[in-house]
Order: C-alpha cells, then sequence, then structure tokens
C-alpha cells in the first residue's frame, strides 16, 4: 500500500514536471512568434512612413522642374522610387485588411479583430485603389526623361496634395516615433483622411471613375 503511494506520487510528480516543461515550451514559443509580428509590424510602419516621406520629396523635385528624370543620376529614377513606393503602400495596407487584427493591450500581440478595421477598413476601401491608380502613373515610363505637361502636372499637384495629408499623419524623420500599438488607428486615419480628400473635392470615388485615365506619359 505505501509502495503504490509512493508510486503514485512520484508518478505525480513526473507529470507535473512534464506539465511544467510543455507549458514553459508553448510560453517560448508564443513569446517568439509576438516578437516577430512585432518586429514585421515595426518595418511595416517604418516602410510606410518612408514611402509617404519620400513621395512628398518626389513630388516637389517633379514639380519644381517640371521633368520626370528616370535615369541613374543624382535625383533621378523619380518615376521608378514613385511607382514602387505606390507598390509598397498597397502591399502593407492589403496585408493588414487581411489579417484584420489588432494589438492586445495585454500581450502586445496581433490577437483579435479590430474595431477600426472591421468597422472602417474593407472591402469598400478606397486608399488601395487611389494608391492603385497612382501608380499607374509612373507605370514604365523606360526613357530618361518625361515632360510635365499642363494636365499631368495638375493631377500630380493632386497626388502631392493628398500625400501630403498622409505625410501629417506619419509625421516625418523628425517627428516623434509611431508605436506599434497605434498601428491601427493610423492605418484607419489614412483611409478616413483619403476619403475626406475627395469628399472635399466633391468627388464619389465609388461611382465616378477619379483618375480613371493614368495620364501616363509613356502614352503620351
Amino acid at each position: 500500500m505505501i509502495l503504490k503511494k509512493r508510486l503514485l506520487i512520484i508518478g505525480c510528480c513526473i507529470a507535473l514536471v512534464i506539465l511544467l516543461v510543455l507549458t514553459y515550451s508553448l510560453y517560448k514559443e508564443k513569446r517568439m512568434y509576438e516578437q516577430y509580428l512585432t518586429m514585421n509590424v515595426r518595418q511595416d510602419m517604418v516602410d510606410m512612413k518612408s514611402a509617404i516621406i519620400n513621395n512628398d520629396i518626389l513630388f516637389n523635385r517633379i514639380l519644381k522642374n517640371e521633368i520626370i528624370t528616370n535615369e541613374m543620376v543624382e535625383d533621378g529614377e523619380q518615376a521608378s522610387q514613385l511607382y514602387y513606393n505606390f507598390t509598397d503602400m498597397t502591399q502593407i495596407i492589403d496585408k493588414y485588411n487581411l489579417m484584420n487584427l489588432s494589438f492586445s493591450e495585454e500581450a502586445n500581440w496581433l490577437v483579435k479583430p479590430a474595431a477600426l478595421y472591421t468597422n472602417d477598413l474593407g472591402q469598400d476601401d478606397i486608399l488601395p485603389p487611389t494608391l492603385h491608380r497612382m501608380r499607374m502613373t509612373f507605370e514604365r515610363l523606360d526613357i530618361t526623361s518625361y515632360p510635365v505637361k499642363a494636365e499631368l502636372k495638375a493631377r500630380i499637384e493632386e497626388y502631392q496634395q493628398l500625400n501630403h495629408r498622409w505625410l501629417n499623419i506619419v509625421g516625418d524623420f523628425e517627428s516623434k516615433e509611431i508605436n506599434e500599438n497605434d498601428w491601427p488607428q493610423i492605418l484607419n486615419d489614412l483611409e478616413q483622411v483619403t476619403r475626406a480628400y475627395f469628399s472635399e473635392k466633391k468627388v464619389n470615388f465609388v461611382d465616378e471613375y477619379v483618375w480613371r485615365d493614368a495620364l501616363n506619359p509613356r502614352y503620351e
């Protein structure tokens, strides 16, 4: 009888040790995944901010010189930079719309649907198609330079106005660093200021195919 009790106690101790080891292993795995997600979000925040800031610089140069330079010289490859900036921004927005997740305040981890996303972001977003239409203007500009005619200049000025609103949200390089917990709100704000821009222009983005003609200088 005593032997059975001892064996039972030993068995319970072994089971407890195994349980503790498994629990710790799962905890470590979860923490590693949390850190991985956090690092990815931080990188996406940096990439989004850099793209918007770079867009502002490029628009200023193009409008000042009234030419799109696309050769490998100082201040060159403007079309390529803008094209890839808009591509990167679109991919980031699409990724988080697909994930539809936000940070948990307790775990600092992407774990549950965010009200900001589920209520305001989704299939009816106008930011992704806006970025796509802006990107088309600078697509496949293969020769070294393209003159910016009056109609295209007016369009790029519109792009600059909208991009400047995005810049006001993400801030410049010297502004306070964005915290990853603010990321869902930032994405929502980018969508809302885009909607506000077209509303002020009295344009129904869905029904009126805004910027349908990309005015790509390649085809002029």
